[in-house]
């Protein structure tokens, strides 16, 4: 069968991607020593950019990166586990697209409820005055315990990526290059793409509004 090779991830879910990483391995050292809360604070204004900026991007960006292109109904999941193999996904397939979304909102779950956070010593969060005590004190405890379900997100998807890599099924090389090659009776055409400097922009602007009234 007959290949070509297509464009599909714009340099912002790229840089995204490699950026999340970067930044979440960082909340992760910072997160467990109280000498490093300012830095763990900022990095998660960070956080609260980038996946703001990413779920902006679902809806105006390239095509591929849009959630109409790979969402699908929560019986497609179904489909897809019966048979795995049966069909080429140009994006995600439809358990890595749930899981797209899943992932989105545990970290922005776990960004905003940070920001309510009070360990009544060194730091309390900027938006923990305008909630009640009870209310900070549940924030406080879910962005202690939900960073569990991050990891186990995270674990699930390093194991997805392993056993595609096994099946030869190359996910990570187009998140660096942006470049796919699938079989040329996938693509009626290539997707549309957005130049991802416009994301880049996007970020910009959020990280200043938000690190202007949250840091």
């Amino acid at each position: 069968m007959s290949t070509v090779t297509i464009h599909l991830w714009d340099g912002f879910v790229r840089g995204f991607h490699w950026l999340l990483v970067l930044v979440f391995a960082g909340l992760w050292y910072t997160g467990g020593n109280i000498d490093y809360i300012d830095q763990h604070h900022q990095l998660g204004l960070v956080m609260l950019a980038l996946v703001l900026t990413r779920i902006i991007w679902g809806f105006i960006g390239s095509q591929p990166a849009r959630f109409t292109t790979f969402m699908q109904s929560p019986f497609a999941i179904f489909r897809y586990f019966r048979r795995p193999t049966q069909h080429e996904y140009l994006t995600h397939n439809p358990a890595g697209a749930y899981m797209v979304v899943i992932m989105l909102g545990l970290l922005l779950a776990q960004a905003i409820s940070g920001l309510f956070t009070d360990d009544a010593i060194f730091f309390r969060g900027p938006l923990a005055q305008y909630v009640s005590n009870d209310t900070v004190r549940a924030l406080t405890r879910y962005h202690k315990q939900a960073f569990d379900f991050i990891l186990i997100a995270i674990a699930l998807h390093l194991v997805a990526v392993a056993i595609y890599t096994i099946l030869k099924k190359k996910l990570i090389k187009p998140m660096i290059t942006g470049k796919k090659e699938v079989a040329s009776a996938a693509v009626a055409n290539a997707p549309a793409q957005r130049h991802g400097g416009w994301g880049f922009l996007i970020l910009v602007v959020n990280l200043a509004w938000i690190f202007y009234f949250l840091s």
